[in-house]
């Protein structure tokens, strides 16, 4: 459990010194649903940030059992649409890696247990771009409490 802290702390950090550069990127580009029969809110652990071709960064979360949970990643045209995603919780158990789904940039689900979980992007390499270059990358979370439908 130390370990998890630590390095979630660190990721934080990092995370936070090179988010500067694309501030809000998520809400401004990630299509947030605003209307509907179930209504979604913002979760605070969305991000952006800025992302060297290549580079991985780790930012931290909760799902919380009895909610349903809407992840959009959008990027820069610099990767594509590509970007890959892993979520983990905090026992190092892969709970969702998007590189098995074919890439997909838009999950949902249902959380049947809760979890601090670690979410960790990638983005691919570049050979054709210089590595100094850098692109915007953000990770829209929504939830609602999931609904009880049926009889």
């Amino acid at each position: 459990m130390f370990r998890f802290a630590l390095s979630a702390l660190l990721c934080l950090l990092a995370a936070q010194l090179s988010a500067q550069d694309c501030y809000d990127y998520y809400k401004r580009n990630c299509g947030r649903s605003i209307n509907g029969r179930f209504p979604y809110t913002v979760n605070n652990s969305s991000v952006s940030s800025a992302f060297a071709p290549g580079e991985s960064k780790c930012y931290y979360g909760e799902l919380i059992q009895g909610k349903d949970y809407r992840i959009t990643i959008c990027s820069d045209s610099l990767y594509n649409g590509v970007v890959a995603l892993l979520i983990r919780n905090d026992d190092g158990k892969i709970l969702y890696d998007n590189s098995q789904d074919d890439f997909n940039v838009n999950i949902e689900f249902s959380c049947r247990k809760t979890n601090s979980v670690e979410y960790i992007l990638t983005v691919p390499r570049r050979s054709d771009v210089d590595e100094k270059t850098k692109g915007c990358v953000g990770m829209l979370i929504e939830e609602m409490v999931t609904p009880q439908i049926g009889f």
